[in-house]
Protein backbone atom coordinates (compact mmCIF):
# COMPACT_ATOMS: atom_id res chain seq x y z
CA UNK A 1 0.00 0.00 0.00
CA UNK A 2 1.23 3.55 -0.71
CA UNK A 3 -0.17 7.06 -0.67
CA UNK A 4 -1.45 6.25 -4.17
CA UNK A 5 -4.06 4.00 -2.52
CA UNK A 6 -5.46 6.97 -0.64
CA UNK A 7 -5.58 9.04 -3.85
CA UNK A 8 -7.29 6.27 -5.81
CA UNK A 9 -9.70 5.53 -2.99
CA UNK A 10 -10.94 9.12 -2.97
CA UNK A 11 -10.90 9.92 -6.66
CA UNK A 12 -12.17 6.57 -8.00
CA UNK A 13 -14.20 4.96 -5.22
CA UNK A 14 -15.64 7.64 -2.91
CA UNK A 15 -16.00 11.14 -4.33
CA UNK A 16 -17.39 10.18 -7.78
CA UNK A 17 -20.15 8.20 -6.05
CA UNK A 18 -21.18 11.18 -3.96
CA UNK A 19 -21.06 13.45 -6.99
CA UNK A 20 -23.36 11.15 -8.92
CA UNK A 21 -25.75 10.23 -6.13
CA UNK A 22 -26.22 13.30 -3.97
CA UNK A 23 -26.05 16.40 -6.18
CA UNK A 24 -29.33 17.85 -7.42
CA UNK A 25 -29.84 20.57 -10.07
CA UNK A 26 -30.71 23.16 -7.42
CA UNK A 27 -27.60 22.46 -5.34
CA UNK A 28 -29.34 20.53 -2.57
CA UNK A 29 -27.15 17.59 -1.55
CA UNK A 30 -29.09 14.44 -0.69
CA UNK A 31 -27.40 12.71 2.28
CA UNK A 32 -29.48 9.54 2.65
CA UNK A 33 -28.11 6.85 0.34
CA UNK A 34 -28.71 3.11 0.47
CA UNK A 35 -26.09 0.41 0.11
CA UNK A 36 -26.16 0.69 -3.69
CA UNK A 37 -25.67 4.48 -3.51
CA UNK A 38 -29.25 5.23 -4.46
CA UNK A 39 -30.97 8.21 -2.79
CA UNK A 40 -33.68 7.21 -0.34
CA UNK A 41 -37.21 8.58 -0.73
CA UNK A 42 -37.26 10.63 2.48
CA UNK A 43 -34.48 13.20 2.69
CA UNK A 44 -33.52 15.70 5.38
CA UNK A 45 -30.70 18.12 4.62
CA UNK A 46 -28.85 19.52 7.63
CA UNK A 47 -26.39 22.34 7.96
CA UNK A 48 -23.78 19.67 8.66
CA UNK A 49 -24.58 17.43 5.68
CA UNK A 50 -24.66 20.30 3.17
CA UNK A 51 -21.44 21.84 4.48
CA UNK A 52 -19.50 18.58 4.73
CA UNK A 53 -20.33 17.74 1.13
CA UNK A 54 -19.24 21.20 -0.02
CA UNK A 55 -15.88 20.38 1.56
CA UNK A 56 -15.80 16.95 -0.09
CA UNK A 57 -16.39 18.42 -3.53
CA UNK A 58 -13.80 21.16 -3.07
CA UNK A 59 -11.28 18.45 -2.22
CA UNK A 60 -12.43 16.47 -5.26
CA UNK A 61 -11.63 19.43 -7.47
CA UNK A 62 -8.26 19.98 -5.82
CA UNK A 63 -7.31 16.33 -6.30
CA UNK A 64 -8.57 15.88 -9.87
CA UNK A 65 -9.10 19.27 -11.49
CA UNK A 66 -12.52 18.01 -12.63
CA UNK A 67 -14.81 20.99 -13.13
CA UNK A 68 -17.82 18.91 -12.07
CA UNK A 69 -16.57 19.02 -8.49
CA UNK A 70 -16.15 22.76 -8.31
CA UNK A 71 -19.50 23.18 -10.02
CA UNK A 72 -21.11 21.02 -7.34
CA UNK A 73 -19.37 22.96 -4.56
CA UNK A 74 -20.55 26.26 -6.01
CA UNK A 75 -24.14 25.12 -6.46
CA UNK A 76 -24.11 23.62 -2.96
CA UNK A 77 -22.82 26.85 -1.48
CA UNK A 78 -25.54 28.76 -3.32
CA UNK A 79 -28.20 26.43 -1.89
CA UNK A 80 -26.69 26.90 1.56
CA UNK A 81 -26.98 30.68 1.22
CA UNK A 82 -30.48 30.59 -0.23
CA UNK A 83 -32.16 27.86 1.84
CA UNK A 84 -30.36 27.69 5.18
CA UNK A 85 -29.75 31.37 5.92
CA UNK A 86 -32.10 32.99 8.44
CA UNK A 87 -32.66 36.48 7.10
CA UNK A 88 -34.81 37.50 10.06
CA UNK A 89 -32.65 36.56 13.04
CA UNK A 90 -29.30 35.86 11.42
CA UNK A 91 -27.32 32.65 11.39
CA UNK A 92 -28.39 29.38 9.82
CA UNK A 93 -31.32 27.00 10.18
CA UNK A 94 -30.51 23.46 11.28
CA UNK A 95 -32.36 21.54 8.57
CA UNK A 96 -34.35 21.97 5.37
CA UNK A 97 -36.10 19.76 2.81
CA UNK A 98 -34.65 19.25 -0.70
CA UNK A 99 -36.98 22.00 -1.97
CA UNK A 100 -35.59 24.43 0.61
CA UNK A 101 -38.54 24.36 3.01
CA UNK A 102 -37.34 24.87 6.57
CA UNK A 103 -37.74 21.78 8.76
CA UNK A 104 -35.91 22.87 11.92
CA UNK A 105 -35.22 26.57 12.46
CA UNK A 106 -33.16 26.07 15.63
CA UNK A 107 -29.65 27.51 15.89
CA UNK A 108 -27.08 24.80 16.53
CA UNK A 109 -23.43 25.56 17.32
CA UNK A 110 -22.20 22.31 15.79
CA UNK A 111 -24.09 23.19 12.62
CA UNK A 112 -22.74 26.75 12.55
CA UNK A 113 -19.21 25.41 12.97
CA UNK A 114 -19.71 23.30 9.85
CA UNK A 115 -21.25 26.18 7.95
CA UNK A 116 -18.05 28.12 8.63
CA UNK A 117 -16.02 25.06 7.63
CA UNK A 118 -17.82 24.55 4.32
CA UNK A 119 -17.83 28.25 3.47
CA UNK A 120 -14.12 28.53 4.21
CA UNK A 121 -13.24 25.73 1.82
CA UNK A 122 -15.58 27.05 -0.87
CA UNK A 123 -14.04 30.50 -0.43
CA UNK A 124 -10.54 29.08 -0.82
CA UNK A 125 -11.59 27.36 -4.04
CA UNK A 126 -13.53 30.22 -5.61
CA UNK A 127 -12.54 33.49 -3.95
CA UNK A 128 -16.19 34.59 -4.10
CA UNK A 129 -16.77 37.66 -1.94
CA UNK A 130 -20.31 36.54 -1.13
CA UNK A 131 -18.88 33.47 0.54
CA UNK A 132 -16.35 35.58 2.44
CA UNK A 133 -19.15 37.78 3.76
CA UNK A 134 -21.18 34.72 4.76
CA UNK A 135 -18.20 33.19 6.56
CA UNK A 136 -17.60 36.43 8.49
CA UNK A 137 -21.28 36.59 9.40
CA UNK A 138 -21.16 32.99 10.64
CA UNK A 139 -18.21 33.72 12.89
CA UNK A 140 -19.88 36.87 14.20
CA UNK A 141 -22.97 34.83 15.14
CA UNK A 142 -20.87 32.17 16.83
CA UNK A 143 -18.78 34.72 18.67
CA UNK A 144 -21.59 37.00 19.84
CA UNK A 145 -24.79 34.91 19.94
CA UNK A 146 -23.64 31.36 20.72
CA UNK A 147 -20.60 31.95 22.95
CA UNK A 148 -21.29 31.59 26.65
CA UNK A 149 -20.07 33.52 29.69
CA UNK A 150 -17.28 31.01 30.36
CA UNK A 151 -15.57 31.36 27.00
CA UNK A 152 -17.14 28.24 25.53
CA UNK A 153 -20.26 27.85 23.44
CA UNK A 154 -23.82 26.78 24.06
CA UNK A 155 -25.03 23.74 22.18
CA UNK A 156 -28.29 25.02 20.70
CA UNK A 157 -30.85 27.81 20.94
CA UNK A 158 -34.22 28.73 19.50
CA UNK A 159 -34.31 30.40 16.10
CA UNK A 160 -34.03 33.85 17.68
CA UNK A 161 -31.08 32.73 19.84
CA UNK A 162 -33.20 32.58 22.99
CA UNK A 163 -33.48 29.72 25.50
CA UNK A 164 -30.05 28.04 25.23
CA UNK A 165 -30.28 24.29 25.70
CA UNK A 166 -28.88 23.09 29.02
CA UNK A 167 -25.51 21.41 29.16
CA UNK A 168 -22.33 21.84 27.17
CA UNK A 169 -20.33 19.63 24.82
CA UNK A 170 -16.72 19.72 23.66
CA UNK A 171 -17.75 18.43 20.23
CA UNK A 172 -18.99 21.75 18.76
CA UNK A 173 -15.92 23.47 20.18
CA UNK A 174 -13.67 20.97 18.41
CA UNK A 175 -15.32 21.45 15.05
CA UNK A 176 -15.32 25.21 15.46
CA UNK A 177 -11.57 24.99 16.03
CA UNK A 178 -11.34 22.94 12.83
CA UNK A 179 -13.40 25.53 10.94
CA UNK A 180 -11.33 28.44 12.20
CA UNK A 181 -8.20 26.71 10.95
CA UNK A 182 -9.84 26.47 7.53
CA UNK A 183 -10.49 30.21 7.76
CA UNK A 184 -6.84 30.82 8.63
CA UNK A 185 -5.96 29.35 5.23
CA UNK A 186 -7.88 32.14 3.48
CA UNK A 187 -7.58 34.91 6.09
CA UNK A 188 -4.51 34.54 8.35
CA UNK A 189 -5.78 37.00 11.02
CA UNK A 190 -8.27 34.30 12.06
CA UNK A 191 -5.31 32.58 13.72
CA UNK A 192 -5.94 34.67 16.84
CA UNK A 193 -9.54 33.43 17.01
CA UNK A 194 -8.40 29.83 16.55
CA UNK A 195 -5.92 30.31 19.37
CA UNK A 196 -8.63 31.53 21.74
CA UNK A 197 -10.68 28.41 21.07
CA UNK A 198 -7.62 26.17 21.41
CA UNK A 199 -6.72 27.71 24.76
CA UNK A 200 -10.25 27.11 26.02
CA UNK A 201 -10.17 23.50 24.84
CA UNK A 202 -6.78 22.82 26.41
CA UNK A 203 -8.21 23.85 29.78
CA UNK A 204 -10.69 20.97 29.45
CA UNK A 205 -7.94 18.34 29.24
CA UNK A 206 -7.67 16.42 32.50
CA UNK A 207 -4.31 16.84 34.19
CA UNK A 208 -4.33 13.36 35.70
CA UNK A 209 -4.54 11.35 32.49
CA UNK A 210 -4.51 13.73 29.50
CA UNK A 211 -8.07 12.89 28.42
CA UNK A 212 -10.66 15.42 27.27
CA UNK A 213 -14.21 14.60 28.45
CA UNK A 214 -17.18 15.08 26.17
CA UNK A 215 -20.11 16.43 28.23
CA UNK A 216 -20.37 19.23 30.80
CA UNK A 217 -22.74 21.24 32.94
CA UNK A 218 -23.52 24.83 31.98
CA UNK A 219 -20.43 26.05 33.86
CA UNK A 220 -18.19 23.51 32.06
CA UNK A 221 -17.91 21.18 35.03
CA UNK A 222 -17.41 17.70 33.54
CA UNK A 223 -20.40 15.45 34.05
CA UNK A 224 -19.80 12.32 36.09
CA UNK A 225 -20.46 8.88 34.69
CA UNK A 226 -23.68 8.77 36.72
CA UNK A 227 -24.77 12.05 35.12
CA UNK A 228 -24.12 10.73 31.64
CA UNK A 229 -20.54 11.90 31.32
CA UNK A 230 -18.37 10.11 28.79
CA UNK A 231 -15.02 10.16 27.03
CA UNK A 232 -15.30 9.86 23.27
CA UNK A 233 -12.24 7.90 22.20
CA UNK A 234 -12.35 9.02 18.58
CA UNK A 235 -12.31 12.62 19.69
CA UNK A 236 -9.07 12.12 21.63
CA UNK A 237 -7.38 11.37 18.31
CA UNK A 238 -9.24 14.14 16.50
CA UNK A 239 -8.29 16.77 19.09
CA UNK A 240 -4.68 15.56 18.98
CA UNK A 241 -4.53 15.98 15.21
CA UNK A 242 -6.26 19.36 15.16
CA UNK A 243 -4.04 20.85 17.87
CA UNK A 244 -0.89 19.66 16.10
CA UNK A 245 -2.19 20.89 12.74
CA UNK A 246 -2.90 24.23 14.40
CA UNK A 247 0.75 24.49 15.41
CA UNK A 248 1.67 23.93 11.75
CA UNK A 249 -0.50 26.96 10.96
CA UNK A 250 1.20 29.13 13.57
CA UNK A 251 -0.39 28.37 16.93
CA UNK A 252 1.92 28.17 19.96
CA UNK A 253 4.26 25.18 19.90
CA UNK A 254 3.44 24.26 23.50
CA UNK A 255 0.15 22.83 22.23
CA UNK A 256 2.09 19.90 20.76
CA UNK A 257 2.62 18.53 24.27
CA UNK A 258 -1.13 18.64 24.94
CA UNK A 259 -1.81 17.05 21.57
CA UNK A 260 0.67 14.26 22.30
CA UNK A 261 -0.99 13.54 25.65
CA UNK A 262 -4.36 13.28 23.94
CA UNK A 263 -2.92 10.93 21.34
CA UNK A 264 -1.33 8.75 24.01
CA UNK A 265 -4.64 8.62 25.89
CA UNK A 266 -6.46 7.62 22.73
CA UNK A 267 -3.93 4.86 22.04
CA UNK A 268 -3.98 3.62 25.63
CA UNK A 269 -7.76 3.39 25.92
CA UNK A 270 -9.05 3.35 22.38
CA UNK A 271 -7.14 0.77 20.39
CA UNK A 272 -8.47 -2.75 20.67
CA UNK A 273 -5.50 -5.11 21.03
CA UNK A 274 -7.53 -7.93 19.50
CA UNK A 275 -7.84 -6.43 16.03
CA UNK A 276 -6.18 -2.99 16.05
CA UNK A 277 -9.46 -1.14 15.54
CA UNK A 278 -10.62 1.81 17.62
CA UNK A 279 -13.32 1.54 20.27
CA UNK A 280 -15.95 4.22 20.70
CA UNK A 281 -16.35 5.31 24.32
CA UNK A 282 -15.06 5.14 27.87
CA UNK A 283 -16.67 6.24 31.11
CA UNK A 284 -15.32 9.07 33.22
CA UNK A 285 -13.20 6.59 35.18
CA UNK A 286 -11.37 5.84 31.91
CA UNK A 287 -12.87 2.36 31.57
CA UNK A 288 -13.79 1.44 28.01
CA UNK A 289 -17.39 0.52 27.33
CA UNK A 290 -18.39 -2.48 25.24
CA UNK A 291 -19.75 -1.67 21.85
CA UNK A 292 -18.96 -1.51 18.18
CA UNK A 293 -16.39 0.40 16.18
CA UNK A 294 -17.60 3.41 14.24
CA UNK A 295 -16.06 4.19 10.87
CA UNK A 296 -15.36 7.79 11.74
CA UNK A 297 -13.32 6.83 14.82
CA UNK A 298 -11.09 4.67 12.64
CA UNK A 299 -10.54 7.56 10.23
CA UNK A 300 -9.66 10.07 12.94
CA UNK A 301 -7.29 7.67 14.68
CA UNK A 302 -5.57 6.79 11.40
CA UNK A 303 -5.19 10.46 10.45
CA UNK A 304 -3.75 11.38 13.83
CA UNK A 305 -1.37 8.42 13.90
CA UNK A 306 -0.08 9.17 10.39
CA UNK A 307 0.32 12.84 11.28
CA UNK A 308 2.29 12.22 14.46
CA UNK A 309 4.40 9.56 12.75
CA UNK A 310 5.46 11.87 9.89
CA UNK A 311 5.12 15.44 11.21
CA UNK A 312 6.11 14.89 14.85
CA UNK A 313 8.55 12.03 14.32
CA UNK A 314 6.66 9.59 16.54
CA UNK A 315 7.94 6.49 14.81
CA UNK A 316 6.67 4.21 17.55
CA UNK A 317 3.12 4.47 16.15
CA UNK A 318 4.04 3.04 12.75
CA UNK A 319 2.99 -0.50 13.57
CA UNK A 320 -0.32 0.61 15.06
CA UNK A 321 -0.97 2.75 11.99
CA UNK A 322 -0.37 -0.12 9.57
CA UNK A 323 -2.56 -2.46 11.59
CA UNK A 324 -5.40 0.07 11.83
CA UNK A 325 -5.32 0.78 8.09
CA UNK A 326 -5.44 -2.94 7.37
CA UNK A 327 -8.43 -3.25 9.73
CA UNK A 328 -10.15 -0.44 7.82
CA UNK A 329 -9.52 -1.96 4.40
CA UNK A 330 -10.54 -5.48 5.39
CA UNK A 331 -13.52 -4.75 7.64
CA UNK A 332 -15.14 -1.39 6.87
CA UNK A 333 -15.14 -1.12 3.08
CA UNK A 334 -18.01 -2.74 1.18
CA UNK A 335 -16.31 -5.08 -1.28
CA UNK A 336 -19.49 -5.53 -3.34
CA UNK A 337 -20.82 -1.98 -3.81
CA UNK A 338 -17.90 0.16 -2.68
CA UNK A 339 -17.79 2.80 0.01
CA UNK A 340 -17.69 2.49 3.77
CA UNK A 341 -20.08 0.95 6.23
CA UNK A 342 -21.12 3.37 8.96
CA UNK A 343 -19.39 1.11 11.47
CA UNK A 344 -19.33 -2.36 12.99
CA UNK A 345 -21.42 -3.87 15.75
CA UNK A 346 -19.73 -5.58 18.66
CA UNK A 347 -20.04 -8.91 16.83
CA UNK A 348 -18.21 -7.45 13.82
CA UNK A 349 -21.21 -7.22 11.48
CA UNK A 350 -22.00 -3.90 9.73
CA UNK A 351 -24.02 -1.53 11.91
CA UNK A 352 -25.69 -0.29 8.73
CA UNK A 353 -25.05 -0.89 5.05
CA UNK A 354 -26.32 2.56 4.04
CA UNK A 355 -23.65 4.65 2.32
CA UNK A 356 -24.93 7.97 3.57
CA UNK A 357 -27.06 9.76 6.13
CA UNK A 358 -27.16 13.22 7.71
CA UNK A 359 -23.95 12.44 9.61
CA UNK A 360 -22.18 9.88 7.46
CA UNK A 361 -21.00 11.85 4.42
CA UNK A 362 -17.49 10.34 4.20
CA UNK A 363 -16.07 13.66 5.34
CA UNK A 364 -13.90 11.75 7.82
CA UNK A 365 -12.70 9.48 5.00
CA UNK A 366 -11.82 12.52 2.89
CA UNK A 367 -9.94 14.06 5.81
CA UNK A 368 -7.96 10.88 6.50
CA UNK A 369 -7.01 10.30 2.88
CA UNK A 370 -6.19 13.98 2.30
CA UNK A 371 -3.73 13.96 5.17
CA UNK A 372 -2.11 10.75 3.91
CA UNK A 373 -1.74 12.30 0.46
CA UNK A 374 -0.30 15.51 1.92
CA UNK A 375 2.25 13.58 3.96
CA UNK A 376 3.09 11.09 1.21
CA UNK A 377 2.46 8.19 3.56
CA UNK A 378 3.69 4.91 2.14
CA UNK A 379 2.88 1.71 4.00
Amino acid sequence: MSSNWFQRHLTEEILPRWLEASVTPCGAFLPRLDRKWQPKPEQVLTLVSQSRLIYNFVRGHELTGDAAYIGAAQSGARFLLDAFRDRQHGGWFWSVAPDGAVLDAGKDTYGHAFALFGLSHALRATGAEELREAAHHTWEVLNTRLRDAHGGFVRRTESDFSRPAPGRSANPVMHLFEALQAMVDVEPPFLAEAQRVAEFACRLVRQADGLLPELYADDWRPLTTEEGGTIDLGHQFEWAYLLSAGVERGLPADQIATAARLLDGGIRLGIDPADGGVLSNANMEAQTRPGGKGAWQQCEAARALMHFWVVRGKGGVAGRTRRLLEFIRSRLIDSEYGGWYVGLREDGSPASTDKGNEWKLDYHVVGMCSEAIRLGVAL
